[in-house]
């Protein structure tokens, strides 16, 4: 889940689930669907387009952004309000958003630097909903990260989750960026294809 902040030039993607016009949420949205029928909350509408990861899950995203087409990640990995490159056999994060399938990490235990933390439901499977802000390391002290940590169950290899965060990267409005990830999160949907 390290990855170096280095600006990259902007080269065009070509992206790999569809583009057209839409904005970002422009209010907050729960990070559980279940609490916001509970309290009534309306997000307003946003032109949104559907993303197929070849890891077994589907994602909505606003149709304005650009996603990994599946060149050097597994497509439906990274998302970001303009285009960005991914660069290859490299840990630099170019966008904002990433959605990842990990066997190495334990939502259970305290991650570095966290500060806050509520277990919630995501796409009808535990999850964990962490912020940080970094300490000294390998982005810089102070950048803010939300994770998502969903439990992806049976039909997946032994102990697979889904990270799904929202880093602060340089330049981005991060909390424009992390209500874009809790009404991702609100999509989520798994196709039920094992990945063992």
């Amino acid at each position: 889940m390290r990855h170096l902040l280095t600006a990259v030039g902007s080269a065009l993607l070509v992206t790999g689930c569809g583009g057209a016009v839409a904005s970002a949420p422009a209010a907050p949205a729960p990070a559980d669907p279940a609490q916001a029928a509970a309290r009534g909350d309306v997000r307003p509408s946003v032109a949104t387009a559907g993303c197929t990861s070849p890891e077994g899950f589907r994602v909505e995203h606003p149709a304005d952004w650009a996603v990994n087409p599946g060149d050097t990640l597994p497509a439906c990995s990274w998302f970001a309000d303009e285009d960005f490159v991914v660069p290859p056999a490299s840990d630099v994060r170019t966008a904002a958003v990433a959605l990842t399938v990990r066997r190495d990490v334990d939502a259970g235990s305290a991650w570095p630097d966290e500060t806050a933390r509520r277990e919630i439901e995501v796409g009808s499977r535990p999850a964990v909903r962490l912020e940080q802000v970094t300490g000294l390391g390998l982005y810089p002290t102070g950048t803010r990260i939300t994770t998502y940590v969903v439990d992806l169950g049976p039909g997946y290899a032994d102990g697979a989750v889904l990270v799904a965060d929202a880093v602060e990267l340089p330049g981005s409005d991060h909390d424009r960026n992390v209500r874009v990830l809790d009404a991702m999160m609100e999509t989520l949907a798994f196709d039920g294809v094992p990945r063992a």
